[in-house]
């Protein structure tokens, strides 16, 4: 367990953690959803919601999986963020690079407490437990708009490798 001069811990995940699991992969999505653009939004958000608690749900009853890492942070006994770390193969013909490769997937902290550090000790405790699992390379990514999480990234030794794009076409 890990802690920050705030008095944050940083732990695995337990048999508890399921609904508040939910709750903030609801919250992740709800945040990147209120920062893209507004012709994104022309979905059923709440079948969106769903799709993505079920899908959060299956992850979890995968957290024991040797190659998943679910960690939450609290801060005064409360859960204010996550980290979800996977271990995939890389596609054999990843041009890149093949193998195993470390994924930091979702990273996430409540907005009340962003801005303390509390990401980094999510991310610091993703990166070391893919070392300890013997990954060479992690992988992860952020949207354009969200330069907070670039400059922590990047802080932290990240580089970029790839640019997505996208066209609306009119009708």
């Amino acid at each position: 367990m890990e802690e920050n001069k705030m008095s944050v811990t940083v732990r695995e995940a337990c048999e508890k953690d399921e609904a508040i699991f939910l709750e903030l992969t609801s919250c992740l999505s709800q945040f990147n959803r209120h920062h893209h653009d507004d012709r994104s939004t022309y979905d059923n958000y709440t079948q969106v919601l769903e799709n993505i608690k079920n899908k959060a749900l299956k992850t979890f009853e995968s957290k024991d999986d040797e190659r998943i890492h679910l960690i939450f942070s609290e801060y005064n006994q409360d859960i204010v963020g996550y980290g979800l770390v996977r271990i995939y193969d890389e596609e054999l013909t990843a041009d890149n690079g093949t193998g195993e490769t470390g994924l930091i997937d979702e990273l996430f902290v409540i907005d009340s407490v962003r801005g303390q550090g509390i990401g980094r000790m999510l991310l610091n405790n993703c990166i070391d437990w893919l070392k300890k699992s013997g990954i060479r390379r992690i992988k992860l990514h952020a949207y354009s708009w969200n330069d907070a999480a670039q400059h922590m990234y990047e802080q932290n030794g990240f580089t970029a490798y790839a640019v997505a794009y996208e066209k609306w076409l009119e009708d």
